[in-house]
């Protein structure tokens, strides 16, 4: 962030540098701004719809379907 470093009298503000890092999430990986979660489900589930929970980052959980007669393929 320019300019928004240290400051001092008669002194020029310098840069601010700031640097996370992201811990592994037992659930969930992030790319880039999206997060991810993998699911082993069945043939029988993929060719027929499934319904399952899933814990949000808040410990809310959320509820997921997919429509009735919904074949889900690899990937």
């Amino acid at each position: 962030m320019t300019g928004e470093g240290h400051e001092a009298p008669k002194v020029m503000a310098g840069d601010l540098h700031v640097r996370f890092k992201i811990k592994k999430h037992k659930i969930y990986e992030r790319k880039g701004q999206d997060l991810f979660a993998k699911k082993k489900i069945t043939l029988l589930e993929a060719l027929t719809g499934f319904t399952m929970k899933l814990k949000t980052l808040d410990g809310d959980d959320l509820d997921i379907a997919t429509m009735p007669g919904e074949v889900i393929s690899d990937g």
